[in-house]
């Protein structure tokens, strides 16, 4: 995994800071987004304001080609940082959280598809006991084929070993030492919000869910559909080979084990050298991959003394 740089993290005792001091941070990744970014900066001002803590808003410019940054600026009491170049939604989250203040961490969309009201609903599971509260999508504007959605969670439920009613969220709010703590396993890009939602879990964090309505983008969508579903599999292979890497490679292993078996039979009941070759192959196989399990879940347990508050 690639190394983490530390973010810094005030000493605050609970989710409401002591007085003059920053509880909430949201930070809003941005591009090409001047149709609807004034409109939701305001919005999210009015619902942060309604929290009755101090809080702040950073908007990460992602080198957009339109006004996004320029009236992302006009709206008072927002701070706007500019990426030299494109680097990613994922990318451009973690360089806005290494200059916020907050003792806690939002994130939130600029097109207008997450409901500002909604922070309330989170903070209130944060204030609660939760470290990671997460909205969880409804309503008929998920652009997602349903069956696809279907098999993406199942995939999430299968790393994470229990229900993730939704893995991909932009809506949430979590205590600022999970990304300092799991920095170096997130996606920098689509799959962000996937990998943090996922290593959260497996590390033992608590994580809570609650229903949030979704509404339909403003402007152009920047999902590239084949591009980042091949990076969320990647994510979620590399995902469950660091944390818990014997769910990767014992369904490998069964199914070697099963090929050889297959080799085997076949050469029995119609004698040819295929049947001997795949069955010895096989076998092969099966103690390397053995091996290689063994050596991954050592240094999972290892790294698991390192990450959160808990478990593998």
């Amino acid at each position: 995994m690639a190394s983490r740089a530390a973010i810094a993290e005030p000493e605050l005792d609970a989710p409401a800071a002591q007085a003059g001091e920053v509880a909430l941070s949201l930070v809003i990744p941005a591009r090409n987004e001047e149709a609807a970014i004034e409109r939701v900066l305001g919005e999210f001002k009015t619902a942060l304001a309604a929290l009755g803590v101090c809080s702040e808003i950073i908007v990460v410019d992602d080198a957009s080609t339109d006004q996004t940054a320029a009236r992302a600026t006009l709206v008072a009491g927002v701070r706007v940082i500019k990426n030299p170049r494109n680097l990613g939604y994922g990318h451009s989250l973690l360089r806005g959280m290494e200059v916020a203040r907050g003792r806690y961490f939002a994130i939130a969309d600029a097109d207008g598809t997450y409901p500002p009201a909604s922070l309330a609903t989170l903070w209130k599971l944060i204030n609660d006991g939760a470290d990671h509260a997460i909205g969880r999508r409804t309503g008929d504007n998920l652009t997602e084929h349903f069956g696809m959605r279907m098999i993406y969670r199942w995939l999430c439920n299968y790393v994470a070993g229990e229900d993730v009613p939704d893995a991909n969220s932009g809506l949430r709010i979590m205590d600022r030492r999970i990304v300092e703590e799991l920095r170096g396993d997130l996606c920098r890009g689509f799959s962000f919000t996937t990998s943090l939602t996922l290593a959260s879990l497996l590390s033992g964090w608590v994580v809570a869910f609650a229903p949030i309505p979704y509404s339909k983008r403003v402007g152009k969508s920047h999902v590239r559909r084949l591009r980042d579903a091949l990076r969320t599999a990647q994510y979620l292979v590399q995902i469950v080979a660091v944390y818990n890497p014997l769910k990767l490679y014992l369904p490998l292993i069964g199914f070697a084990v099963a090929l050889g078996f297959a080799g085997f039979l076949y050469g029995a009941i119609k004698p040819s050298p295929w049947g001997t070759m795949t069955a010895v192959l096989m076998a092969a196989v099966v103690l390397i991959l053995i091996g290689l399990s063994g050596v991954a879940y050592i240094s999972a347990r290892s790294g698991a003394r390192r990450r959160g508050p808990g478990r593998v």
